[in-house]
């Protein structure tokens, strides 16, 4: 009978040393469960402030670009055009072409995002929506890009058709304003 509660004692120990191992195990499962759910609020928190950034970065970069084509419209075309009426030599018309072409370049940001919705459009069509959306007319875009204004209305007719503004009753310039 001593051997038998001998055994039962050890039995006993080896229980309650299990029982003790196995609640640490828990509250360690327990602390562990709420670090994760820390960190998965960090995280939330984090993404939260990442989008904001993301869309302020955004708002930014769409200021920059209206600032930028607002300042080349105002100070830099008014000076080409000017420039253009005057008597040029054939070099200084070429430099005048390539400065416009430079300045196309600077002052279309929205014709990445024109591209991008209208991939039909061609170079040259897009290049008159977008001196069509700074308001400018057939006449004056003939007279900029050295085509006649057939040439130009004929590009206008494209990019109707192109947008599906054919038969619209929308002005093509506030179609193309409201794009950016």
């Amino acid at each position: 009978m001593a051997v038998r509660t001998v055994e039962l004692t050890c039995a006993n120990e080896k229980l309650h040393r299990e029982i003790e191992e196995r609640r640490g195990i828990e509250r360690n499962l327990r602390q562990k469960e709420r670090e994760l759910q820390l960190k998965a609020l960090q995280l939330e928190e984090t993404n939260t402030a990442l989008k904001v950034l993301l869309e302020q970065r955004e708002k930014d970069k769409n200021e920059l670009e209206k600032t930028v084509l607002a300042n080349v419209r105002g100070l830099l075309l008014p000076c080409l055009e000017r420039l253009r009426g005057c008597r040029l030599n054939d070099r200084q018309r070429i430099y005048a072409d390539i400065l416009e072409s430079n300045l196309q370049t600077i002052v279309s940001p929205f014709l990445h995002h024109l591209s991008d919705r209208y991939q039909s459009l061609t170079p040259t069509e897009i290049q008159v929506a977008g001196l069509v959306k700074e308001g400018k007319t057939s006449k004056e875009i003939s007279s900029l890009m050295n085509v006649s204004e057939r040439g130009v209305e004929f590009h206008r007719n494209n990019i109707r058709q192109k947008l599906g503004l054919t038969n619209a009753k929308k002005n093509l310039r506030s179609y193309l304003l409201s794009l950016s």
